[in-house]
C-alpha cells in the first residue's frame, strides 16, 4: 500500500495586484465526493473567475474604470468569452495582452 501524499501534487492559483493593493488569491477547485479537488483552468473557468470574483472585487473598490488589465497570451486568456468580458469592463484600450484583443 502506497502512503497518501501530504499535499496535492498541483494547485492552480490566480492572484491579481495593482501598485496600490493585492486584489485577492483565487484557487481553482471543484468539489468532488471526498472534498475539494484541484482542476485545470480553461477558458470557461477563467471567464467565470473574472466575472464572479475579480470584477466584483474591483467594483467593490470602485476602481474598474481606472484599471489597466494585463495578462499573457495563454490560450485560456484569449478565449472569445474572456475577450468579450474584458472588453465590456475594461475596453480594448485598457487591456494589455501578449495576443491582440
Amino acid at each position: 500500500m502506497q502512503p497518501l501524499p501530504l499535499h496535492s501534487q498541483n494547485v492552480t492559483v490566480w492572484c491579481g495586484f495593482t501598485a496600490a493593493f493585492i486584489v485577492d488569491t483565487f484557487f481553482s477547485e471543484e468539489i468532488g465526493p471526498s472534498g475539494p479537488l484541484t482542476c485545470t483552468v480553461n477558458g470557461t473557468r477563467y471567464e467565470s473567475l473574472l466575472r464572479n470574483q475579480l470584477i466584483p472585487a474591483l467594483q467593490q473598490r470602485v476602481c474598474v474604470d481606472s484599471i489597466i488589465f494585463m495578462q499573457d497570451g495563454a490560450p485560456l486568456h484569449i478565449a472569445t468569452p474572456v475577450k468579450q468580458l474584458l472588453n465590456l469592463h475594461f475596453g480594448n484600450d485598457r487591456i494589455i495582452s501578449a495576443i491582440s484583443q
